[in-house]
C-alpha cells in the first residue's frame, strides 16, 4: 500500500478528505485495470463502520467483503457526488449506508460512506454516542457493531472487531462467568460483571467492569450491548452500589432515583436555564389485567419487552426512566412542541405492533400526560403531579392518546393514602353521584338503554377523576361497598322513573372483579330488584374478562344472574386473551367492542376486519353488540353497514347527571 500512496502523493486532497472528516467513513481507491482497484488509504471510521475481509489487503476485492464489493464496484464509475445506498447484512442486522463517489483523477476515486441505520434505531445512536466503549454482539456472541469509543481505544492494527467472536477475546479465567452473564442477559435482563479483561490488553490494560443490556427487535432479544467501564474509576464499592441503585432491576433502564438526580442536574445546568423541558408520563392501560391474565413470569417478560421498545426511542436529549410499576417518564431537553409531539406519537406508533410471548400476540396501549418546564413549574413533584392530571384526563376520554396539562383539569390528591381516607367517607358525606351515557340504537336512532358511570365530587379537592379513585377503591376493598351503593342507586332511579310514568329503559352497571366474586353478589342484586320492585330486564350487569378467571365460579355466578332475569354484558371485548372461548362457555347477552378498535375505523384494515368478525360472530351466537367510544360519523356508517345494533360515545353524548338525562330523554 505504501507504493501506491507515494505514487498519488500529489493528490493531497484525498489525504485531507480522510483526515478532516470525523463523521464519515472514507476509503480512497486507485483504478489499476477496468475492474481492478487497489486500496490507497482509509480512515478509522471505516473500521468501526463495517466488517472487512482483510484490512491489510491492497486489492479492493479482498479488502472488502464479497457482499460489499459486489455493490460497491458498480458505483465507482459514476459521476462525482452521485449518491447510492449500500446495504450490508440481513434482517435486524441489515445496515444501510449512503454512498458518495468523488473522483480526484481518471484513476483516483474516493468513496464516502455515511450510515443511515442510526436514524432508524435511536438506541444505536445512543450507543454510538456513549463515552464508554460499547460492543454489540448477536446471540452467538459475534460482534456486529462497535462504537467510536471502541475504535479510539484500539490500536491501528486491531481497529475493527466487527465479525470477531466475543468469547475468543476474553482472558480464559473470565469466560465461564461471562457465559453465565451472557445467557441471563439474552433472557431479557441487564447484568453487571465486576471484573473482566480482554486478551492482549484489548480496550483496557486493567480489569474493567462489564455491563450488559439486552438488544430487542420486534419484541425479541436479538443481541447484547456490552458496556466497558474502567474498574478503577468506576467500580469502587461506593460507586458500584450507587450505579446499580440507579438501574431498574427488571428492565435495565434508569429508575425513579435516577430520574430525580437527572432532573436536579438539569436544573443546575446553566445551558438549560432558559430552555423548555418536557416530562412525558406514560402509563400502561389496564396493566393489572395483563398481569392477572399472564402470571408474574410472563408479565415481567412483557414489561421488559415494552420498556426496551420505549428505550429505543431515546436520543441524546431524550432519556427514559421507569417511574412506577406500570409508569414510565421521558425527559426531553430543548423541548420544542414539534419534538414533544413527535416523541408522543412515536410512543403510540411503536406500540401498534404486537408483543409475542410463547407464540401468542399481545397488544399494549398507553395513556400519555405531558407537563412543561418552566411553564407548569420547575420542581419535580409539581411537574409529575400535573403530568399525572393530564394522563388521567386522557384515560377519561378513551385512552391511547396524549394530552398537555391544563389548569382546568380535575383535582388530584397529594397521595393515595389521603385519597383512600376521603373515599371512605364519600358515601356518608353524599359526595358520590351517577352519570348516565346514552346508548344509541343504530337501526332506528332511538335510545332505550344507558350506562351508569360513577362520579365523585370531594368537598375539599373538587371533582376527582374515576381513573384516579377507582384503582384505590379496588385495592382497598372499598369498591364492594361503593358497588353496592351504585346498584341500589340505579334501582332507586328506576323505581322513581316508573312512578312518574317514564318509558322503561335498561341501565348497565359496571361490576368490579372483587364485587363479582363475592359469595352473596347475586343475592344482593336480587334484594335490590325486590326492594325497588324493578323488572330484572331493566338491569344490566357489565363485567370484564378479569372477573372470569375461575371457570366454575364464573359459570355459577352468571347462571344465578340469568335465573334472576338480568342482562349480562362483557366490557372491553377484544382486548383480552380468551375472548372467543368465553362467548361459547358462559351465558352472556351482550358484548361491548372496546373503543380502541372503534377509534381506528377507516385507519386500519386489519382493525376493521376484526370488528366485522366480532359483529358477525355475535350475530351467529344471538348476542347484542354495542360499540364503545364513537366520536365520528364515519365510524357510525361503518358500524351500520355491518349491522352493529348499538353504539355509545361522545358523538351522541358524554355521560351526564341523572337529572339532565331525565330532562333530555324522558321529559322533553
Amino acid at each position: 500500500m505504501k507504493n501506491y500512496r507515494e505514487s498519488v502523493a500529489p493528490f493531497a486532497d484525498y489525504q485531507q478528505l480522510i483526515q478532516m472528516n470525523p463523521f464519515d467513513a472514507v476509503v480512497c481507491l486507485i483504478k489499476v485495470d477496468k475492474k481492478v482497484f487497489e486500496v490507497v488509504d482509509f480512515n478509522d471510521k471505516l473500521l468501526s463502520f463495517m466488517e472487512l475481509q482483510d484490512k491489510a489487503a491492497t486489492n479492493a476485492e479482498r479488502f472488502f467483503t464479497k457482499q460489499c464489493w459486489l455493490q460497491l464496484s458498480n458505483f465507482l464509475n459514476e459521476e462525482d457526488h452521485t449518491q447510492h445506498v449500500l446495504k450490508l447484512g440481513t434482517g435486524y442486522y441489515e445496515r444501510a449506508f449512503a454512498i458518495h463517489v468523488q473522483h480526484f483523477s481518471k484513476s483516483m476515486v474516493a468513496v464516502i460512506l455515511r450510515e443511515t441505520q442510526l436514524e432508524k434505531k435511536p438506541y444505536l445512536q445512543y450507543v454510538e454516542q456513549h463515552v464508554s466503549p460499547v460492543l454489540t454482539v448477536d446471540l452467538q456472541g459475534r460482534i456486529i457493531h462497535q462504537n467510536m469509543a471502541v475504535t479510539s481505544a484500539l490500536s491501528r492494527e486491531q481497529q475493527c472487531l466487527i465479525g470477531r467472536d466475543i468469547f475468543s477475546l476474553l482472558e480464559s479465567k473470565y469466560i465461564k462467568e461471562f457465559k453465565l452473564l451472557f445467557a441471563k442477559t439474552i433472557e431479557g435482563s441487564a447484568f453487571g460483571m465486576p471484573k473482566c479483561l480482554f486478551k492482549d490488553q484489548l480496550l483496557s490494560k486493567e480489569t474493567f467492569y462489564l455491563r450488559t443490556h439486552p438488544t430487542y427487535y420486534n419484541g425479541e432479544v436479538i443481541g447484547v450491548h456490552l458496556f466497558v467501564k474502567d474498574a478503577n474509576s468506576f467500580m469502587n464499592d461506593h460507586e458500584a452500589f450507587y450505579y446499580l441503585a440507579l438501574m431498574d432491576e427488571l428492565t435495565g433502564i434508569w429508575n425513579r432515583k435516577a430520574f430525580k438526580e437527572h432532573w436536579l442536574h438539569h436544573l443546575n445546568d446553566k445551558k438549560q436555564e432558559h430552555k423548555q423541558a418536557a416530562l412525558i408520563l406514560v402509563d400502561i392501560d389496564r396493566f393489572k389485567k395483563f398481569n392477572e391474565s399472564l402470571g408474574e413470569s410472563k408479565g415481567d417478560e412483557l414489561m421488559r419487552m415494552f420498556s426496551q421498545r420505549l428505550n429505543e426511542l431515546c436520543y441524546s436529549k431524550c432519556t427514559l426512566f421507569r417511574y412506577n410499576s406500570d409508569e414510565f417518564i421521558f425527559v426531553l431537553k430543548d423541548a420544542t412542541i414539534q419534538k414533544i409531539e413527535h416523541t408522543a406519537n412515536a410512543i403510540l406508533d411503536v406500540l401498534k405492533q404486537p408483543f409475542m410471548i410463547d407464540g401468542q400476540e399481545y397488544f399494549i396501549s398507553v395513556s400519555i400526560g405531558i407537563s412543561l418546564s418552566p411553564a407548569d413549574g420547575k420542581d419535580l413533584e409539581t411537574l409529575v403531579r400535573k403530568a399525572d392530571k393530564a394522563l388521567f384526563s386522557v384515560k377519561e376520554h378513551g385512552r391511547s392518546h396524549y394530552r398537555y396539562y391544563r389548569e382546568d383539569m380535575t383535582a388530584i390528591f397529594p397521595n393515595e393514602a389521603l385519597m383512600e381516607a376521603h373515599l371512605r367517607r364519600a358515601i356518608e358525606f353524599n359526595e358520590l353521584s351517577l352519570h348516565l351515557q346514552p346508548q344509541m340504537d343504530l337501526t332506528n336512532n332511538s335510545i332505550n338503554s344507558f350506562e351508569a358511570l360513577l362520579r365523585w365530587n370531594n368537598r375539599k379537592f373538587g371533582f376527582v377523576s374515576p381513573a384516579q379513585f377507582i384503582p384505590i377503591a379496588e385495592a382497598s376493598g372499598l369498591i364492594i361497598e361503593i358497588g353496592d351503593w351504585i346498584i341500589d342507586e340505579v334501582c332507586r332511579h328506576q323505581k322513581e322513573w316508573q312512578s312518574k310514568g317514564y318509558r322503561p329503559v335498561r341501565v348497565a352497571v359496571n361490576i368490579s372483579p372483587k364485587q363479582f366474586r363475592k359469595e352473596n353478589f347475586a343475592r344482593k342484586i336480587k334484594a335490590a330488584l325486590k326492594k325497588y320492585e324493578v323488572p330484572p330486564e331493566l338491569l344490566e350487569v357489565e363485567i370484564t374478562e378479569s372477573s372470569m378467571t375461575n371457570v366454575h365460579e364464573t359459570f355459577s355466578i352468571l347462571t344465578e344472574l340469568k335465573q334472576l332475569g338480568v342482562y349480562v354484558s362483557v366490557d372491553d371485548f377484544g382486548t383480552g386473551y380468551s375472548s372467543l372461548s368465553y362467548l361459547k362457555r358462559y351465558p352472556i347477552d351482550i358484548i361491548k367492542i372496546d373503543q380502541s378498535f372503534i377509534r381506528d375505523i377507516a385507519k386500519d384494515d386489519k382493525n376493521e376486519a376484526i370488528i366485522k368478525a366480532i359483529i358477525s360472530m355475535s350475530h351467529n351466537l344471538g348476542l347484542e353488540v354495542i360499540a364503545e367510544g364513537i366520536e365520528e360519523p364515519t365510524q357510525v356508517d361503518f358500524l351500520k353497514r355491518h349491522r352493529c345494533q348499538k353504539g355509545q360515545g361522545y358523538l351522541y353524548n358524554k355521560p351526564l347527571p341523572v337529572e339532565t338525562i331525565v330532562q333530555k330523554y324522558f321529559v322533553s
